[in-house]
């Protein structure tokens, strides 16, 4: 169905909602460091800082997804961004542990609301527009994408530079822009039916949760979910498996710095690419066709870590590029596949692709870590291929579903 000319187009504003996640999360991992020096805390602190913001993300996520089925992301929008401008200015006081772990708890919370609901914005404007919403969700990814590579690189600069206040600030200025655009995102969200308008509010949360549990059980919807835990499964493991590889090749800075935004830079093109390849493809027949080459890209990042030399550095950053390409192209297709699938339950679905993938997130570090440590690396990353390719199974669409 054609677009209506007269409602007023979001573009890419949405995108300054998700980016607002990856430079706090990850901007936070070097500067946690610099910071846990100047307060005497121990490296068990500081890693439980980093591991809080992730588990009250999840958390959060698997609660408001279904709020967000019921409730207008008019009304989160301006308080979860408030809310992380408030937390993020508050790390410049340095308050202690028990402030930072309260303050990146509350930072997980309120990003996992940001991103929910810039996906339920791209859900609901593009509700009748299959291509429209999926390129949508590709723009949030390529925001995302941004988002990390400059929260990692100011992140790292600051660290570097012994002046964690200077992230700080750029979160606290991005945040305030945000907080701006915020009113505008709002007035240009089109009005969506209330499907339970005249009942309890208990009656309406009992009636998404049990719809919802409904959809996640339909076979494809279940599949697709599998699949998104592979690229989950892989994108995280590699990003540990490089923090590991910078450690036992100890590259001059400039190499460490780049071995970690090259990642987040490849699924920058990545997400580029799957806009352009919606124009010719359905978002099921691109995540079908494309997952294939992920765990390729995974058997060959074994070779190569598995092999030493002069060019090995270089090799390893091409590598990371094509495979942050890959997951580029994947991530944002199966969360509007889901969300094509259930429009009435855009919420809840993007919870469950969240989780799928920050389950496949959760495990795939351990089980490299593992791997590697009774084997070698190279090995590990064999053993990522191998659970990616069985994944590429589920994300096959089945006979008659590929539109």
């Amino acid at each position: 169905m054609a677009r209506n000319p007269g409602r007023p187009r979001l573009g890419v504003l949405p995108g300054f909602l998700v980016a607002l996640s990856p430079l706090s999360q990850l901007g936070f991992t070097p500067v946690s460091l610099v910071l846990g020096e100047r307060l005497g805390l121990s490296v068990g602190q500081v890693g439980l800082t980093v591991g809080a913001y992730a588990a009250a993300a999840a958390l959060a996520t698997v609660v408001l997804g279904p709020v967000f089925d019921l409730v207008s992301p008019r009304r989160v929008l301006p308080v979860a961004v408030a809310a992380n401008v408030l937390l993020s200015a508050s790390l410049l006081l340095e308050p202690g542990f028990a402030g930072i772990l309260a303050a990146r708890v509350l930072s997980g919370v309120t990003n996992s609301a940001l991103v929910l609901c810039a996906s339920v914005v791209v859900a609901d404007a593009n509700r009748d527009d299959g291509t429209a919403r999926e390129r949508g969700f590709s723009r949030l990814q390529t925001f995302t994408s941004l988002g990390a590579v400059v929260g990692l690189g100011v992140g790292a600069a600051a660290a570097g530079l012994g002046r964690p206040h200077l992230w700080s600030w750029t979160v606290v200025g991005y945040g305030v822009l945000v907080l701006v655009l915020a009113p505008v995102i709002a007035r240009r969200l089109p009005p969506v039916a209330d499907r339970a308008a005249g009942r309890s509010a208990a009656v309406r949360v009992r009636t998404v949760l049990r719809e919802a549990a409904t959809a996640l059980r339909v076979p494809r919807t279940a599949g697709f979910l599998l699949a998104a835990a592979g690229v989950g499964w892989a994108i995280q493991a590699t990003h540990y498996a490089v923090g590991i590889l910078a450690e036992e090749l100890s590259p001059p800075l400039t190499q460490r710095i780049a071995l970690s935004v090259m990642i987040p830079a490849g699924v920058f093109v990545g997400a580029g690419l799957n806009q352009f390849a919606l124009s010719r493809r359905s978002a099921v027949q691109l995540f079908g066709r494309a997952y294939p080459a992920l765990p390729l890209a995974c058997a060959v990042l074994a070779v190569v870590v598995g092999f030493s030399g002069a060019w090995a550095v270089s090799a390893l950053l091409v590598t990371l590029v094509l495979l942050g390409t890959v997951l580029g192209v994947l991530m944002p297709l199966s969360p509007a596949v889901l969300v094509g699938w259930h429009p009435d339950l855009r919420g809840s679905v993007t919870a469950a692709d969240s989780v799928a993938k920050g389950i496949g997130s959760t495990v795939s570090p351990v089980v490299l870590g593992g791997v590697a440590a009774a084997t070698s690396l190279s090995g590990g990353f064999l053993v990522l291929a191998v659970v990616a390719a069985a994944a590429a199974l589920c994300a096959r669409p089945a006979p008659g579903r590929a539109s």
